[in-house]
């Protein structure tokens, strides 16, 4: 990098709200990247204020080569990204504050309720654990996190995309976190099942079709939680059922032909349960399930 690039680089790094910021914390949120060193000094203001043969000097003072200056210039690139995006949401929590609340206007449009469990909704691990690490356990606190979080962190993707899809009513993206039914009201058991067959891989898809039973315990849990949140409407399906109404029909509202007949199928384990015992328990033998990573392991984590 030379010394223009760099002089640009740092002015535009000047108001970044993470200047104080382990350069190796950052690092670890950019694909590919990482920075040799983890002490408290290392951070983006003890080089900023450098003018290109300062900072060289001080990477030399450090142990570190001339060419992690490049490196240092990608974590700081890479930083800004995040920065810019972190200031869009910002932009448009505020607006959803002043604008009459189009979130909680638009939940309401929609049929969508507020205390719906996040643990229902479609999201990433790391997406999860962080709920998890904050109590957020109904969508209205999911939301009120990612428009009242301050300038002091950066919100993960996923918490913009389902603020932004709700503020917009870009019902295709509700959909894809939501059991939502596009161009219809309210929650469904049905677009349940389906998020959670979409998640599978397609030999999966085509084993449940004939084998229902062979469904991932963990997804057979998770479709159990919400046959026990949707009850009402799982019981009017075995009364349809039980009334002569074929399975297809029940699942017809999916309007996709090549995942209705995975969702019927496994539709069958809520709707007659007798037929397809609960797998048995894990042999004690077995090697227990890894952890899921950390925090940083998210892209888009927080950075404090």
């Amino acid at each position: 990098m030379n010394s223009a690039d760099w002089d640009a680089l740092r002015a535009k790094f000047q108001g970044s709200m993470m200047l104080e910021t382990s350069l190796a914390a950052l690092a670890e949120n950019i694909d590919g990247c990482a920075w040799p060193r983890r002490d408290a000094e290392e951070k983006p203001s003890a080089y900023i204020g450098l003018d290109h043969d300062a900072v060289l000097a001080r990477l030399h003072s450090r142990g570190l080569m001339p060419a992690h200056l490049d490196q240092l210039a990608e974590i700081l690139r890479g930083t800004l990204v995040f920065d810019e995006s972190f200031g869009e949401m910002v932009d448009v929590a505020a607006k959803a504050e002043t604008d009459l609340d189009p979130v909680t206007r638009n939940l309401a449009r929609l049929g969508i309720p507020e205390d719906f469990p996040i643990s229902l909704c479609t999201l990433r691990p790391g997406t999860v654990d962080f709920c998890q690490r904050e109590n957020l356990t109904t969508l209205s606190e999911f939301l009120a996190f990612a428009r009242g979080a301050s300038r002091q962190v950066i919100i993960g993707g996923e918490f913009r995309e389902l603020l932004n899809a709700l503020i917009h009513v870009d019902e295709q993206t509700i959909a894809s976190f939501l059991p939502f039914r596009p161009k219809a009201t309210g929650l469904y058991f049905i677009e349940g099942l389906a998020l959670l067959v979409r998640e599978l891989s397609d030999e999966k898809r085509h084993e449940l079709v004939l084998r229902p039973h062979t469904l991932d315990p963990d997804a057979r849990s998770r479709g159990w939680r919400l046959a026990e949140h949707f009850k009402a409407q799982l019981d009017d399906m075995r009364a349809a059922l039980a009334g002569g109404t074929a399975i297809s029909r029940l699942v017809a509202p999916l309007n996709n032909l090549a995942i209705e007949p995975v969702v019927a199928s496994v539709l069958r384990l809520y709707l007659t349960p007798d037929a397809y015992p609960e797998p048995s328990a894990t042999p004690a033998t077995q090697e227990p399930a890894p952890k899921k990573g950390g925090l940083l392991s998210w892209l888009s984590g927080l950075f404090r």
